[in-house]
């Protein structure tokens, strides 16, 4: 078997310069060198054992011969990388140099017909390259393989392997070489690891076999997606976990060993392949128009097209789609609307020719399946008495009612009390404009005219003392109640009437319904409301009755209060019960 190794180089020098050549002491070196035919003498060795050539300006040709040693393989590093090379062997595999003359880092060369029992030197201090490769096989909507290569021995000599790829891998990196089945992998001296990405057809197994007499070890990775079942078969598996807990089975495989993998999707059980978590629709009642707005959370499982049905006379004005817009049309009261598989938002938006009525009702809207979470809100103007609403349980309610059937049963009770001037039908009155005020404002101007009733029929103790701290306290009380009356009349003119809604977050502005499901149609609740005109008009003429009425009842009022004197004079009654003990 030929034992001896010859490598030719043609030189182009621009310049005398210095050349380094072929090999190191650590890895192979010539034993002979020829420039033009004639024994190079000006050669330099530096502290890495690579070998520098002096050449001259001019082309030249450096022949370097040397023997190949008693190893099965030789590893040739080239510092300074050809253009072009070609490779001439006789019982050798030769690597690193490929077919159309473009070549690696360094240059591998291996016996085809290996000789047992023979190494490295005894002598020699150096460890041949050994690596660790690593493929980890991801199973998704499509497969794919990661095979990343690492160094093990010390770097400083380069390394020319051929790795086995599996069976329907095919590389997609760029710059990785196939030839026959096998990726040809060539490491630069200072290189330490190199990685690739494949693709792998769909097959119903995947087997995995750990070669024999190579200078590396294996370790495989299934990770595979929950769409996948998986029966995994050979020799076990050493980790079933990865570090964030996710099934990620691992095997570390001695040569010859092998692992078979079964793969088989799982039916798709017969259901929806699309879900909307939830349906959101706002209404904007305006003047001459109305907007309206649909929000929903689809998720789909595959893609295709969603169809939503808008209100009679509804113009669609935008669509997003993940807050991106959307150049869709509507098709008469139809929008189509293209899904594609995940989690996507919806948002519709569009207005339509309606004044103010006093009946609103939600728009008739159709989303196209079922859904959940749905909710239902009105944006309210300001100047709309609502007095009624009605709609999902889980809503807004007015409360107003409910408080004044309360103060209508007071007023019928306290129009039974006959020390006051005023019939039932005045506390009713009166008590509906007292709505507008806090409950406490109330109940102190009705009982300022109980008071004022008592302290006629009843008056105030005769010791002048407490007789004044008691006229002074229904004067304060007085202003307070006259206090009372002004704020629930400015408030009736000038003030938003007060309707107390509640329920669901709502607000007399914000009306807030929410159902946990419904069928392909969103919830239509209602809102009766006047113009706020006529609220303020009903409380102006509550103002002139109040006003003509507290006429007279300041009258009464005064003379309950004067009843007896306003005031008594202290000192003055001292002063005569002085005189009258002087006298005796």
């Amino acid at each position: 078997m030929p034992e001896g190794l010859r490598i030719l180089l043609e030189v182009h020098a621009a310049t005398r310069t210095a050349v380094p050549l072929p090999g190191n002491s650590s890895a192979w070196s010539p034993e002979e060198v020829y420039i033009d035919n004639k024994p190079l003498s000006e050669l330099s060795k530096d502290s890495g054992g690579m070998l520098w050539a002096l050449v001259p300006e001019g082309i030249h040709r450096i022949v370097l011969t040397g023997k190949s040693g008693p190893g099965n393989s030789i590893q040739i590093p080239l510092p300074l990388k050809p253009h072009y090379a070609d490779y001439s062997a006789d019982g050798w595999d030769v690597q690193g140099i490929h077919e159309d003359g473009r070549v690696e880092g360094g240059i591998r060369i291996t016996r085809i017909k290996k000789e047992p029992g023979e190494g490295l030197p005894a002598d020699s201090g150096n460890l041949p390259p050994f690596l660790h490769v690593e493929r980890i096989l991801r199973l998704g909507l499509t497969w794919q393989v990661e095979t990343t290569i690492t160094r093990l021995t010390p770097i400083g000599t380069p390394v020319a392997v051929s790795v086995p790829l599996l069976q329907g891998e095919s590389v997609t990196t760029a710059g990785v070489h196939v030839q026959d089945g096998k990726a040809l992998v060539n490491m630069a001296p200072g290189t330490g690891r190199i990685s690739w990405v494949s693709s792998l057809k769909t097959a119903a197994e995947i087997s995995l076999e750990a070669p024999e007499g190579v200078p590396w070890t294996e370790t495989w990775v299934l990770d595979a997606s929950p769409i996948w079942h998986c029966e995994l078969s050979g020799i076990p598996v050493i980790h079933h976990q990865d570090r964030q807990g996710d099934w990620s089975p691992t095997w570390k495989p001695w040569p010859g060993e092998s692992v078979s993998i079964k793969i088989t999707r799982p039916e798709a059980i017969p259901g929806d392949v699309i879900t909307i978590d939830s349906a959101k629709l706002v209404l904007t009642p305006g003047l001459r128009s109305a907007r309206a707005g649909l929000v929903l959370n689809i998720r789909a499982s595959q893609g295709g097209q969603h169809e939503i049905v808008l209100p009679e006379g509804a113009e669609l004005q935008t669509v997003k789609i993940n807050n991106k817009s959307q150049p869709i049309r509507q098709e008469g009261r139809k929008v189509v609307i293209p899904l594609q598989p995940g989690s996507q938002t919806v948002n519709l938006q569009w207005g339509r020719e309606s004044g103010y009525s006093m009946l609103i009702r939600g728009p008739d809207v159709k989303i196209g399946k079922e859904a959940v979470n749905a909710q239902v809100t009105f944006n309210m103007p300001q100047n709309r008495w609502i007095l009624w609403t009605s709609g999902p349980r889980l809503g807004p309610a007015v409360l107003f009612w409910s408080y004044l059937f309360i103060i209508i049963l007071i007023a019928l009770g306290l129009g039974r009390v006959r020390i006051t001037p005023l019939k039932t039908h005045h506390w009713l009155l009166l008590s509906l404009g007292l709505t507008q005020v806090p409950p406490f404002t109330a109940i102190l101007i009705a009982g300022w005219f109980l008071v004022i009733g008592v302290r006629k029929e009843h008056h105030p103790p005769e010791n002048a003392f407490l007789y004044n701290l008691t006229q002074i306290g229904l004067i304060l009380w007085t202003l307070v109640a006259m206090t009372g009356l002004y704020t629930a009349i400015s408030r009736g003119l000038l003030g938003i009437p007060d309707m107390q809604i509640s329920g669901n977050n709502s607000t007399q502005f914000y009306l807030n319904w929410s159902r946990d499901r419904i069928g392909s149609a969103m919830p239509q609740p209602w809102v009766f409301s006047l113009p706020g005109q006529v609220y303020n008009i009903l409380m102006l003429f509550w103002a002139m009755w109040l006003a003509f009425c507290l006429v007279k009842w300041l009258r009464w009022a005064w003379e309950c209060f004067s009843s007896g004197g306003v005031l008594k004079k202290i000192k003055l009654r001292r002063a005569a019960s002085f005189r009258g003990k002087k006298n005796e």
